[in-house]
């Protein structure tokens, strides 16, 4: 499992350099993506980095922290198969799915946000709270009521059993 965690780690490290942030800041935010710890070393948080390069590293980074790690293992061993077939994994991918596509809807149809940067807020944002990391990219607070009762629905999730992420844990939403 720590393997599983160095690999990652060390692999959005080196995306994050690539994608412009200073190494010091992209192996901080390696560390609090991974934990989904959520710390920054900035004030505004990832919006600091108006990229949507290292907003989409962050995304995945994010959702990969909030799989069981030992899915992760089996995958990365070459066997793909067992995280297509694990219940729990089918179930935090189509929860993640399903409110992107209606967060994304809504803010198309709320806001005059265009549509990339619609789907980027949508996906960095559900999948910052379902895995109780924390990010921010914009104020999600001055999005439509709905909107942020959806982005408030997504605390009782958390991530995958056996991942870094908080909260309730898919396994049990779906029990």
């Amino acid at each position: 499992v720590w393997g599983v965690y160095v690999f990652f780690t060390i692999l959005e490290t080196l995306l994050l350099v690539f994608g412009g942030m200073s190494f010091f800041d992209s192996i901080c935010h390696s560390f609090a993506t991974m934990a989904t710890g959520g710390f920054s070393t900035k004030q505004a948080s990832i919006a600091f980095w108006p990229s949507p390069y290292i907003q989409y590293v962050i995304t995945l980074f994010m959702f990969i922290a909030g799989t069981n790690f030992t899915l992760l293992f089996y995958l990365l061993k070459g066997k793909p198969v067992k995280l297509i077939r694990d219940e729990e994994f089918r179930y935090y991918f189509l929860f993640v799915l399903g409110f992107t596509v209606l967060i994304f809807s809504g803010l198309l149809i709320t806001t005059t946000i265009d549509a990339e940067p619609a789907f980027r807020n949508a996906v960095f944002y559900v999948v910052s709270i379902i895995t109780t990391t924390g990010f921010v990219t914009t104020d999600y607070m001055l999005w439509s009521p709905v909107l942020v009762i959806l982005v408030f629905a997504l605390f009782f999730f958390g991530g995958s059993t056996g991942s870094t992420g908080g909260g309730i844990k898919i396994m049990r939403i779906v029990l």
